[in-house]
C-alpha cells in the first residue's frame, strides 16, 4: 500500500500549543528566576524557624546539663573529703593573695574506732573488760579498739604492719597548742603518732571460728574478738578524745588542699604534700607546687565561695560549698552543705 505524505498547516496566530512550544525553546525569564528565588528563600526562612531554633536549643540544653553535671561532680568530690574529715582539721583562707576563690585544707580520714580506757571496763560483753587499754598518760604501744575497723586497705596493710598510715587522738585544731595535728611534728604528747611509727593488727582474743575474724564470737573471755593495735615504739598522745575516738590517717593523702581561683577558672585539689602549722595558699609555691597528687577538679568557673571562717564550720560541723560555672554564655550556680560526720 502506498502512503501519501500529509502537509502540516503552520500554527495559526494564538494557537496555545504553539506558545507552549516556543517557550519551552526559549527557556525562563530572568523575572521567572527571581521570583523562585524569592519563593525558595521563604521557604528556607520558614524551615530555619521549625528547625534551626529547635535545634539551637537542644545544643544549649546539653551545654546547660554539662555544665550541672560538672558544677554536681566537683562538689560531691569536695564532700566525700570533708564528710571524712579528721574532727577540726578544716582550714579555710578566703581571697588567697587577693585571688577571687579560696583555699579549703582539710585532713581525710582512712579508718576510725573507739579504743578501751580503763573506765570502760563495766563488765558486759562487747566493751573493755580483760582489754588492753590506752594510757594517754604514758607511752603505750598496745591497746584493743572496742569494735572493728572497715577500711580493708588498711586492714590488710596493717595485718602485715605498715608504716603508710598514723594515728590521731583527740585533735582540738588550735595550732597554737599541741592539739593541732598541724602543728604536731611527731613529738611526745601531740595528737598524731609520728612518720615511720609502723602500726600493726591483729585479731583479740582470736578464738572460734576459722578463720578468725574480727566481730566474731570468741571461744574464750571476753567472748568477743576485737582488733589490736601495736606500735613499734611507745607513744604518749596529748589527752583522751572526749569520746575515746581514735582516727587513721593515709600518710599519702596528708593533707588535702582544695584551691578554687574565680580568675583563672580552675578549681584544683592537692594531695600528700605533708602537714604544716601554716595553711599553704599559694599553688605555685611549695609545698603545693610539689604536691605528689595534684587534679582538676573543675574548669570554667566563674565564681566560688565557702563557709566564712574555720570556726564557724568547726562550731556548727557543717560546710556551704558555692560554685558557678559558665561556658557559651551559660552560667550553672549550686550550692551544696556539706555535714561533717567525725567528731571528737
Amino acid at each position: 500500500m502506498m502512503r501519501v505524505p500529509v502537509a502540516r498547516r503552520p500554527a495559526a496566530a494564538g494557537d496555545r500549543r504553539g506558545d507552549l512550544s516556543a517557550r519551552s525553546a526559549r527557556g525562563f525569564t530572568l523575572t521567572e528566576l527571581v521570583v523562585v528565588i524569592i519563593i525558595a528563600g521563604i521557604l528556607a526562612a520558614i524551615v530555619a524557624l521549625f528547625v534551626v531554633r529547635p535545634m539551637q536549643g537542644y545544643q544549649d540544653l546539653n551545654r546547660r546539663a554539662a555544665l550541672v553535671d560538672a558544677t554536681e561532680s566537683a562538689l560531691r568530690r569536695m564532700a566525700r573529703d570533708i564528710r571524712i574529715a579528721l574532727p577540726n582539721s578544716l582550714r579555710i583562707t578566703n581571697d588567697p593573695g587577693g585571688t577571687p576563690g579560696y583555699a579549703l585544707e582539710l585532713v581525710p580520714t582512712a579508718d576510725g574506732g573507739r579504743y578501751c580506757t580503763p573506765g570502760d571496763a563495766s563488765g558486759g560483753v562487747g566493751d573493755c573488760t580483760s582489754r588492753n587499754t590506752l594510757d594517754t598518760g604514758a607511752a603505750d604501744t598496745v591497746f584493743d579498739v572496742l569494735g572493728c575497723f572497715r577500711n580493708s586497705t588498711f586492714i590488710t596493710a596493717a595485718s602485715g604492719g605498715t608504716t603508710a598510715y598514723r594515728l590521731v587522738v583527740n585533735n582540738q585544731g588550735d595550732a597554737t597548742t599541741t592539739g593541732d595535728v598541724y602543728a604536731s611534728t611527731g613529738a611526745a604528747e601531740e595528737v598524731i603518732t609520728p612518720s615511720g611509727t609502723t602500726l600493726t593488727l591483729s585479731i583479740d582474743p582470736g578464738t572460734g571460728a576459722t578463720p578468725t575474724v574480727c566481730g566474731s564470737v570468741s571461744a574464750a573471755p571476753p567472748l568477743v574478738n576485737v582488733h589490736r593495735m601495736t606500735l613499734s615504739a611507745g607513744y604518749n598522745f596529748s589527752a583522751d578524745s572526749a569520746f575515746r575516738r581514735l582516727f587513721v590517717v593515709e600518710v599519702a593523702s596528708l593533707p588535702v588542699t582544695y584551691f578554687c581561683n574565680a580568675t583563672a577558672g580552675t578549681l584544683t585539689r592537692y594531695a600528700g604534700y605533708g602537714l604544716s602549722a601554716a595553711q599553704p595558699v599559694d599553688p605555685s609555691a611549695p609545698p603545693l607546687s610539689t604536691a605528689p597528687s595534684s587534679g582538676r577538679v573543675a574548669d570554667n568557673v566563674s565564681a566560688c565561695s565557702v563557709t566564712t571562717t574555720t570556726a564557724q564550720v568547726q562550731q556548727r560541723g557543717l560546710a556551704t560549698l558555692d560554685l558557678s560555672l559558665a561556658s557559651g554564655g551559660e552560667t550553672v550556680r549550686l550550692i551544696h552543705q556539706v555535714q561533717l560526720d567525725n567528731s571528737q
